[in-house]
């Protein structure tokens, strides 16, 4: 009765295994949970001590997904781009089972951060913490399209907070609500110069384009060339330079598709 006890809380468990299909790329997206909140003593609408922090965490991300090839990062959201393709031996990271990914990349996260917050005394409401989403898209174009939508959403996010945390300097919460309201993106820009006499340019890059950490060449001490994780704060825009992230994708994999021109 004892092994068939067990065996039948195991077929419980094994069905809510979730494994993702393998040899195309894998998204693993992690959030900060309730960070509005969390962060609402630091400086608005950009804290360069949560900037240090949140891409300190992206790094480490990079460092420990196996497979890991590129990850973006803005406000409170760290996407990490893996492959598993590479060549016939390559295996999924944990065999690609969603909730193991998810747990370990949502705790690598939260340890780091609160660890790097802690260092510089970042003041914090709470003790932060990381909720992740697991996915995989059909191709590396996707890939770079999942990217793409990424930066173009931080843009729109990046130019809202702005506005917002501005305004707020001299008008409350309805009021701004109401100016703000059907106003495009180019109208937003202009409000936030007339009224707060602020150029939305002049915020650092990646606030305004995100982050990203890919590996590049570097030559090592001993003089032999090694690749190296890098965090770039000042990325371009991905749909006026369509060679930056094709370029860094295009060579790795063997057997998917790609799209040359983007």
């Amino acid at each position: 009765m004892s092994n068939k006890l067990s065996e039948r809380i195991l077929s419980y468990q094994a069905a809510a295994d979730l494994r993702l299909l393998p040899r195309i790329p894998l998204v693993i997206v992690i959030n900060g949970r309730s960070f509005s909140k969390l962060t609402s003593l630091l400086d608005k609408p950009y804290s360069s001590g949560f900037a240090e922090c949140i891409m300190s965490t992206m790094l480490r991300l990079c460092t420990d997904v196996e497979g890991a090839m590129f990850a973006y990062q803005h406000n409170d959201e760290i996407v990490v781009i893996a492959r598993n393709d590479q060549s016939t031996e390559s295996l999924p990271w944990f065999e690609n089972r969603v909730q193991k990914i998810s747990s370990i990349t949502a705790s690598i996260a939260t340890l780091h951060f609160n660890k790097c917050a802690t260092a510089i005394e970042l003041n914090l409401m709470s003790e932060p913490m990381f909720a992740c989403q697991t996915f995989v898209v059909p191709n590396i174009v996707e890939a770079i399209n999942t990217l793409v939508c990424k930066q173009q959403n931080n843009f729109h996010t990046s130019i809202q907070s702005a506005c917002f945390y501005e305004l707020l300097k001299k008008y409350d919460k309805n009021t701004i609500k109401e100016m703000l309201n059907g106003l495009s993106i180019d109208e937003r820009i202009d409000l936030l110069r007339q009224e707060c006499g602020v150029d939305f340019n002049q915020y650092p890059m990646s606030f305004r384009r995100g982050s990203a950490c890919y590996r590049i060449p570097k030559v090592t001490e001993d003089g032999k060339m090694k690749n190296k994780w890098f965090v770039n704060a000042e990325l371009p825009i991905f749909t006026k330079d369509t060679s930056f992230l094709s370029n860094l994708f295009k060579h790795d994999g063997i057997d998917i598709f790609r799209q040359e021109n983007l």
